[in-house]
């Protein structure tokens, strides 16, 4: 989403929230350990894609809903450019997922699809959506798409077909998604995980863990979201969370690049893409992936 986002507070000041009489508080932040940061010709910067062969695709609202001013801009793996407007003339690109060679782009209440590599247009299909946000899709190629302005996910099945799925205004200012085996991923004023299969919605997260933009996965099965205008948080359980910060870390939809072991920040605010290493350990300790429900 685009507006105020940029201007709220980090996850890193969010205040203590109580439940009952037991304090509940985020943890200290621990400093983000950054590999490059990469600034240019950026224009509002909301969305990082890596790609297979390592590069890394930006998308550029540049201008909500200003017809034409969107761009998608093609980083290497070290932060320089290899094309400022690999694709343009787009309206406002948000959300985008690769899917075998086509990649999805979310413009404005429009799915654009785009042979990769090239950047093909293939095919355009207007959204029964209201305002438009991310996209994650499938194994069976079913692309769902967040509409954060009517708090719900519309489904756009492999012929096209839309309808609302798992219940109308089930995700308060829906935002981030991603899917992993049998579960889709929500993120809005909270994050979400819903079955694939018998549409059962859980909450996840403390209660501080709020507004999800990025949501990406680690091959151990740890959790990495992002909240808007805020730091990096991984999550393997209630018990097992750390926060990433550092100056300029204020994150639209991130990326992570497991090959690379990057999360990559779109930094909406400053107009920079900034990447973060992983530490070599969680939280202090090692984090089994067996303890990592995801």
């Amino acid at each position: 989403m685009k507006g105020s986002k940029y201007q709220r507070v980090s996850i890193a000041s969010m205040l203590i929230l109580w439940v009952g009489s037991i304090a509940l508080a985020a943890p200290e932040p621990l400093d983000a350990d950054i590999a490059w940061a990469a600034t240019g010709e950026f224009c509002e910067p909301e969305t990082v894609l890596p790609l297979p062969d390592d590069t890394l695709l930006v998308s550029n609202v540049c201008g909500f809903r200003e017809p034409g001013s969107g761009f998608l801009t093609l980083l290497d793996a070290s932060g320089e450019t290899l094309h400022w407007r690999v694709v343009e003339d787009l309206d406002a690109p948000t959300g985008m997922a690769l899917n075998g060679d086509r990649l999805h782009v979310i413009d404005n209440n429009r799915l654009k699809v785009f042979r990769w590599p090239g950047y093909e247009l293939l095919e355009t299909v207007d959204l029964e959506t209201v305002v438009a946000n991310d996209l994650a899709i499938s194994a069976d190629g079913t692309v769902y798409v967040s509409d954060s302005a009517q708090h719900r996910v519309v489904r756009v099945m492999p012929d096209r077909a839309q309808s609302i799925f798992a219940g109308d205004s089930q995700f308060r200012n829906a935002n981030g998604m991603a899917v992993r085996g049998e579960h889709l991923y929500v993120g809005g004023e909270r994050l979400w995980r819903v079955s694939l299969t018998d549409l059962t919605v859980t909450t996840i997260g403390p209660e501080w863990l709020t507004d999800i933009d990025g949501i990406e996965f680690e091959a151990n099965g740890i959790l990495q979201v992002t909240p808007v205008g805020g730091s990096l948080v991984r999550y393997c359980n209630d018990e097992l969370v750390e926060i990433l910060a550092g100056d300029g870390i204020s994150s639209a939809n991130h990326g992570y690049s497991e090959t690379l072991k990057l999360a990559l920040i779109p930094t909406g605010f400053d107009n920079s893409v900034i990447s973060i290493r992983l530490p070599g350990e969680f939280g202090g300790s090692s984090a089994p992936p067996s303890r990592c429900a995801f």
